[in-house]
């Protein structure tokens, strides 16, 4: 791209929508899933080189984890993603395809008494549109999806005592964000 935007630091805030992620309850025999809900975060980038950036990505979602058979036994859950990757844009126009990915962590944080925090491992890969109208701003319209590495045939959220067995190797999500990007 021809403009001052791809030379140094963007910063991207933006707003999306988050769906899918399940765990099953090894006790019910149920699927806990996440509903689906909106989400925000923002992204910070700086040129790798003419087609590429590294990036840092925070996302949030405040979700409630549901039992279809049982929905009064729901309980909040905020997701967060903190991952550092990166873009290879496919283009140098205004109108700028473009592929993500990155690598970090997920922060579950569940919103009911006697169950802790857990983080894992994290992997996302994405795509999509960037349009700079201006050397300085522009729009940025991705669908991401995100792969927690949670490997539990047990309890998660819980250090003993709480009722809560989970059995999953994945909690899959996925998300479509539009976002205004700054570049300085």
């Amino acid at each position: 791209m021809g403009t001052a935007a791809a030379d140094g630091l963007e910063f991207v805030p933006f707003v999306g929508y988050r769906f899918g992620g399940a765990f099953d309850d090894v006790t019910t025999g149920q699927s806990l899933d996440a509903d689906e809900n909106g989400n925000w975060g923002f992204t910070v980038s700086k040129l790798a080189s003419q087609d590429t950036r590294y990036e840092f990505l925070y996302s949030r979602q405040d979700t409630r984890l549901t039992d279809s058979t049982n929905p009064e036994d729901a309980f909040d859950l905020d997701v967060h993603y903190l991952h550092l990757g990166g873009t290879v844009d496919m283009s140098h126009d205004r109108v700028i395809p473009f592929f993500s990915g990155g690598i970090g962590m997920t922060h579950l944080s569940p919103g009911r008494t006697g169950f802790n925090n857990e983080t894992r491992l994290s992997l996302s890969f994405g795509g999509g549109l960037k349009w700079y109208p201006t050397e300085r701003l522009g729009i940025r319209f991705e669908m991401r999806g995100y792969g927690t590495l949670v490997d539990t045939s047990g309890s998660l959220f819980c250090d003993g005592g709480c009722d809560l067995e989970l059995n999953s190797d994945l909690f899959p999500q996925f998300e479509t964000n539009l976002g205004l990007i700054f570049s300085f």
